[in-house]
């Protein structure tokens, strides 16, 4: 550009000569405009030479990413064949271990079975022994009530048996007082065809034939009737005492006398006969006697001696104490 610039001064100056000063002077001008964009193309010269610096140490800057791009890239490169390879090792490894869970699934899905099996055989024996606790509670629950109401009875039985050792007492105690009344009531009798005794809770008064009857009559005789008027006055005031009179034979057959055919027939109206003596002496009650035949056939010795039919030829009258309030305690 200098160059250019000295040869067009020297051309000017020639021309200077030989030319006129109007076209001179456009040279000039025109000189003028070539400084001034000479010095524009230095300035943009200047600026072009600090874009190119700048541009050369971009590009090295460029250089050195480039570099540093292609050293990442192929560090990159090596950690990403790394990674295929660690993973192609995973997927490797995935496969074996879903071969192996595979197995295993399978082996648990048959474990699994095998228990379900055993499980649902245990809750089915369970539901078995549920069933059985569940019957057994109810059955123990019907022994308990079963045992509850025994217990009651049993309490209630323990309190009617203490009732009636208490109510037994008393009898015991009532007969042993009216064996003793009788007794005392007929003192000049006893021993003489009249006995006395006390067994199972009763008064047994035996009279032999001889103390109220001739042989085969029913009629009583004053010694008799003056025995069982005393005693009919010893018993007239005891109302709860029952009175059952026995006539009894022994076994020759009886001849037969009116209506009175045979030893039955004499064994009742002789028990008939000491009734009506009784309530004919007394105020006793005739609800509280009864007349009784028993025959030869409730004999107390042998009838094959004349000492054992005269025995068994006799009236017995049993003095029993009533016993309604020890039924009522066994109802």
């Amino acid at each position: 550009m200098s160059y250019r610039i000295i040869i067009f001064a020297l051309c000017l100056s020639f021309t200077t000569a030989c030319v006129s000063p109007k076209i001179v002077e456009e040279m000039k001008t025109e000189q003028t405009d070539l400084k001034s964009h000479n010095k524009s193309l230095k300035k943009e010269n200047l600026q072009l030479n600090t874009q190119n610096t700048e541009l050369n140490d971009e590009v090295k800057r460029l250089n050195q990413s480039v570099y540093q791009l292609v050293s990442d890239s192929t560090d990159r490169s090596n950690t990403l064949t790394q990674l295929q390879n660690a993973h192609q090792e995973l997927n490797s490894a995935y496969d074996l271990l879903l071969d192996k869970n595979s197995q295993m699934m399978a082996n648990k899905a048959k474990e699994t079975k095998k228990l379900l099996g055993e499980l649902q055989v245990i809750q089915e024996d369970l539901q078995k022994k549920e069933d059985e606790l569940t019957e057994l509670e109810e059955n123990l629950n019907t022994k308990q009530k079963q045992l509850l109401k025994t217990q009651e009875e049993l309490q209630a039985r323990e309190r009617k048996v203490v009732e009636l050792e208490d109510i037994i007492s008393r009898k015991d105690s009532l007969v042993n007082t009216l064996k003793n009344r009788i007794s005392a009531a007929l003192l000049g009798f006893e021993g003489d065809g009249l006995t006395i005794t006390q067994k199972n809770g009763k008064v047994y008064i035996s009279l032999d034939e001889q103390l109220l009857f001739a042989s085969g009559s029913w009629k009583v005789d004053e010694r008799g009737k003056e025995a069982l008027s005393k005693l009919s006055k010893a018993l007239e005031n005891q109302a709860d005492i029952n009175v059952m009179i026995e006539g009894h034979t022994d076994s020759i057959p009886f001849g037969g006398r009116g209506q009175v055919k045979d030893n039955w027939d004499l064994s009742v109206v002789r028990a008939t006969a000491i009734v009506r003596i009784l309530t004919e002496s007394s105020n006793i009650s005739a609800a509280r006697l009864t007349a009784a035949g028993r025959g030869e056939f409730n004999p107390v010795s042998t009838n094959s001696t004349r000492e054992g039919r005269s025995a068994n030829r006799r009236i017995e009258i049993i003095l029993s104490p009533k016993l309604d309030d020890l039924y009522e305690i066994l109802d």
